[in-house]
C-alpha cells in the first residue's frame, strides 16, 4: 500500500498550490482591511485541498485518516475565518474583538484535534474503511461534525449577508471586487452543501477544493491588479439579476459623482487609484486612458507641480502618512504647457493605517488668476498712493513755509501801520491753510482700504459727534450694525458729515444716522441741497458757503469709494440733505452682539 495517482490527485494538488499562492499575495496586502483573515481563509481551503489529495492518493488507512483530519481542519476553520474577513472588509472590524476571535477559533481547533485522532464524536463507528483509493469515507458523520456543519453554515450566511450589503452600497471597482468575493464564498458554500447532501458529482469532500480551483486562478488574476476586474465578465454576471440588482444600486449617488463638476478620486493604502470620475480624468488630462489600478505617482508625475511636490501627494503615493485636510493653491503644468491651479480636499477613509483616501479636486485657476491680478493692482495702487501721499506732503510743506513767512511779514506791517488791507490778507492765508489741509486729507482719503476691522457704525458716529463743534445741534443714531472698514477713515467721514450739516444749517440742526437694507444714511433737517445742484455736490470745490473750501463732501466721497461703496445725494424727510451710502453686505445682529461682548 502507498501513494498512487488518482484522477483527482492533480487538480486537487493544483487547487492547493493556487490556495498557497493566493494566501501569499493577500498576505502581502496587509494591513489592508480584511487581508489577514482572507489569507488565513485561503490557507484553510488549501489545507482542505491537500487533505483530499492524501485521501484520494494513498491506500493506507492511517494516512487516509490523517488526510481526513486535515480536510476537517480546513473545513471547520473556513466559516469563522470568512466571517472575520467579511467583518473587516465591510468596515465592521471593531465587532470582531479578541474575545469573539478566541471563542470562534477555539471550536474548530478542538474539532480538528478530534478529527486527526479519528474520534467517534467526529466520524460514526465504521465509517472509516480501509481499502484502495476510492473506498468510501465519511459515509456517516458523528454528532459533533453534524452540529459543526449547521454552525458553519450559519457563519457563512452571516458573511454572505455582510458582503451583499457591501455590494449594494459599493460602486465601480469596489462593487466588482465585492461581487467577486461574494461569488467565491457562495460557490464554496454551495459545493459544501452538495457534498453533505450526497449530491456531489465527485467523491468524498473534493467538490469544494475543486471549485476553488477556478476561483483560485481568478483570484490570482484579480490580485495582480485592479485592472484585472475589467477583463472578468463581472458586469455581465451582475446584469443577470436585471432590474432587481440595478434597483438596489445607489444610482443617485453614483450619478451625482459621475456628473459632478469636481474631480473625485479614491486612492488605496498602497497608493493605487481604485476609483475616479470623468471630471477627475479630465482634470488629470487622462480622459482616454485607463488609470484605475495604477499608482498615483505614475498617473500624476511629481515634476508637473510648479512649486514642488505637495506633502499630501507624497503621503498618498506611498501610504506613509495621513495627508488629510484642505490643500489650496496647487499649481501644475499641464501636458499642453498651460499652468492651472487646484484646491484638493483629502479625506481619510477610516482610522487605521490600511485605510485609503478620497480626494476631491477643484479647478480654481480663474479664481487664483483674479487674485493674482488683484494683488498686482493693489501693489500698483499702493505705489501710486505712496507717491500721491509724498507729493501732497511735499506740496503741503512747500506751501506752509511761504505762508508762515507771509504771516510774519503781515504781523510786522500791522505793528508799523494801521492798514485796512492786513486783516483780509490774513484771512486769505488762513483760507489757504484750510485748502492745503483739505487737499492733503483728500489725497490720503482716496487710498484704497487694504486692511479692515469690524466697525460699529453707531458708536463711530457718536464718537465723531463729540469731536466736532456741533454748537446746539443734536444727533440721533438709529443704526446698530457692523461693517468691515477702516475705523479712522469712517470716523473722519462722519466728522465731515456733521461739520457740513452744522456749517450749512441752523445751529440747532438735528442729524440722523439711520439704517438701509443695503447700507446706511446720514440726514439733517437743514435747508438741504437743491435738486439741480445734487449732481455737483460731491465735486471738488463745490460749496454753497462763502467760507467753505468745497472739499468736505469730496473727502467723504473718496472715503466711501475707497471702501468699495457708493454715495447718493437726496432729500431728507425734514427737507434737509440726505446722503445714502450703499453697497456693503452688513453683518447680522448676532455679529453685532459678538462685537459688543
Amino acid at each position: 500500500m502507498g501513494w498512487q495517482i488518482a484522477p483527482l490527485s492533480v487538480p486537487l494538488a493544483l487547487s492547493g498550490a493556487l490556495g498557497l499562492a493566493v494566501a501569499a499575495l493577500v498576505w502581502r496586502e496587509r494591513p489592508k482591511a480584511g487581508s489577514t483573515w482572507l489569507s488565513f481563509a485561503a490557507l484553510a481551503v488549501t489545507l482542505w485541498a491537500f487533505g483530499q489529495v492524501i485521501v484520494v492518493s494513498h491506500t493506507d488507512q492511517a494516512v487516509r485518516l490523517l488526510g481526513s483530519g486535515l480536510t476537517v481542519a480546513g473545513m471547520v476553520f473556513t466559516p469563522p475565518l470568512w466571517l472575520f474577513f467579511s467583518l473587516q472588509y465591510t468596515g465592521r472590524g471593531d465587532r470582531a474583538g479578541p474575545l469573539l476571535i478566541v471563542l470562534l477559533l477555539l471550536e474548530p481547533t478542538v474539532l480538528s484535534a478530534l478529527a486527526l485522532v479519528g474520534s467517534e464524536l467526529m466520524f460514526a463507528p465504521g465509517s472509516l474503511e480501509a481499502g484502495a483509493a476510492g473506498a468510501s469515507l465519511f459515509v456517516t458523520y458523528g454528532p459533533l461534525l453534524i452540529a459543526q456543519h449547521a454552525w458553519g453554515y450559519g457563519l457563512l450566511f452571516v458573511s454572505e449577508a455582510l458582503l451583499v450589503a457591501m455590494f449594494l452600497r459599493s460602486r465601480n471597482v469596489f462593487r466588482k471586487r465585492t461581487f467577486f468575493l461574494l461569488s467565491l464564498i457562495v460557490a464554496l458554500h454551495a459545493c459544501q452543501f452538495l457534498s453533505v447532501a450526497g449530491l456531489s458529482p465527485t467523491p468524498y469532500q473534493t467538490l469544494t477544493p475543486l471549485g476553488f480551483l477556478l476561483f483560485g486562478a481568478l483570484s490570482l488574476l484579480a490580485l495582480v491588479s485592479y485592472r484585472s476586474y475589467e477583463f472578468l465578465p463581472l458586469e455581465r454576471l451582475m446584469r443577470l439579476a436585471g432590474r432587481h440588482s440595478k434597483s438596489l444600486t445607489p444610482i443617485a449617488r453614483e450619478r451625482a459623482i459621475e456628473e459632478m463638476a469636481t474631480g473625485f478620486m479614491v486612492i488605496d493604502h498602497a497608493g493605487r487609484i481604485v476609483d475616479i470620475n470623468p471630471m477627475g480624468k479630465r482634470i488629470l488630462a487622462r480622459e482616454d486612458d485607463r488609470v484605475v489600478g495604477k499608482r498615483i505617482a505614475s498617473v500624476i508625475p511629481p515634476e508637473i507641480f510648479v512649486d514642488g511636490t505637495p506633502g499630501f501627494f507624497e503621503a498618498a503615493g506611498d501610504g506613509s502618512a495621513d495627508g488629510s485636510g484642505r490643500h489650496t493653491g496647487i499649481w501644475v503644468e499641464t501636458p499642453a504647457g498651460e499652468q492651472r491651479c487646484f484646491d484638493v480636499l483629502v479625506t481619510r477613509l477610516g482610522d487605521d493605517e490600511a485605510s485609503g483616501t478620497v480626494a476631491l479636486i477643484h479647478d480654481v485657476t480663474e479664481r487664483e488668476r483674479r487674485k493674482r491680478r488683484l494683488r498686482e493692482q493693489n501693489r500698483e495702487l499702493k505705489r501710486q498712493n505712496e507717491q500721491l501721499d509724498n507729493f501732497a506732503s511735499i506740496v503741503s510743506h512747500d506751501l506752509r513755509n511761504p505762508m508762515t513767512v507771509a504771516d510774519g511779514r503781515l504781523d510786522l506791517i500791522e505793528r508799523d501801520t494801521d492798514s485796512e488791507h492786513v486783516a483780509p490778507a490774513k484771512n486769505a492765508l488762513d483760507r489757504m491753510r484750510e485748502i492745503v489741509d483739505d487737499v492733503l486729507t483728500l489725497a490720503r482719503s482716496g487710498q484704497s482700504v487694504s486692511e479692515t476691522d469690524p466697525v460699529e457704525l453707531g458708536d463711530t458716529a457718536r464718537e465723531a459727534w463729540e469731536t466736532v463743534a456741533t454748537k446746539e445741534g443734536s444727533l440721533t443714531v438709529a443704526i446698530d450694525r457692523v461693517v468691515e472698514g477702516d475705523h479712522g477713515r469712517l470716523l473722519q467721514m462722519f466728522e465731515n458729515f456733521f461739520r457740513n450739516a452744522v456749517e450749512h444749517a441752523d445751529p440747532r440742526v438735528t442729524v440722523t444716522v439711520g439704517e438701509l437694507d443695503d447700507g446706511f444714511y446720514v440726514a439733517d433737517d437743514g435747508p438741504g441741497i437743491p435738486p439741480e445742484q445734487r449732481d455737483r455736490a460731491l465735486e471738488e470745490g463745490f460749496t454753497t458757503s462763502e467760507d467753505g473750501t468745497g472739499f468736505g463732501l469730496t473727502i467723504i466721497q473718496t472715503i466711501v469709494e475707497a471702501h468699495g461703496w457708493e454715495i447718493t445725494v437726496t432729500e431728507s424727510e425734514a427737507g434737509g440733505a440726505r446722503f445714502e451710502i450703499t453697497g456693503e453686505a452688513f453683518r447680522t445682529e448676532q455679529d453685532v452682539a459678538a462685537v459688543a461682548d
